[in-house]
């Protein structure tokens, strides 16, 4: 899991700094919002919603320049909007996925993690990512 800031593929946004002087939905209270605020620079103009309906919508009609949610809230928004050309700009805050197992599972262990090792070196990770997240897997989403 992790956060990102989402904008159309015409305005161009790399990191922090390109946040300057853009307005930004965020979910009002949340980590999104929490990892925002200490990222963004004074000069963004960061408008708080109730809820993520209201964040996508104020994106999606242009009340907005960019927003900051979930992957697996944006991953919604770039699936369906094809008119506004949405895309992933860059990740604010990561969160590992892991795999909770019994103590003692080592075989359990050995085959869970060949099996991601597998689906690592044929590609087949990369295309659950694209499939199911719109964008390609991060590398650094897959430190120890």
């Amino acid at each position: 899991y992790y956060i990102a800031v989402i904008g159309p593929a015409a305005l161009a946004v790399k990191g922090k700094e390109d946040l300057a002087d853009k307005s930004i939905a965020v979910n009002r209270g949340t980590l999104e919002d929490t990892s925002l605020t200490e990222a963004a620079p004074a000069s963004a103009d960061i408008k708080r919603f109730d809820n993520y309906n209201s964040v996508i919508q104020a994106f999606i009609s242009g009340q907005t320049q960019l927003m900051v949610v979930g992957n697996d809230v944006g991953a919604q928004v770039l699936a369906k909007q094809d008119a506004l050309k949405p895309e992933q700009k860059f990740q604010l805050l990561t969160s590992p996925s892991h795999i909770g197992l019994n103590k003692n599972e080592d075989g359990l262990k050995k085959a869970v993690n060949d099996a991601v090792a597998k689906m690592l070196a044929d590609g087949k990770l990369d295309e659950s990512s694209k499939a199911w997240l719109k964008t390609p897997l991060n590398p650094d989403n897959l430190k120890d």
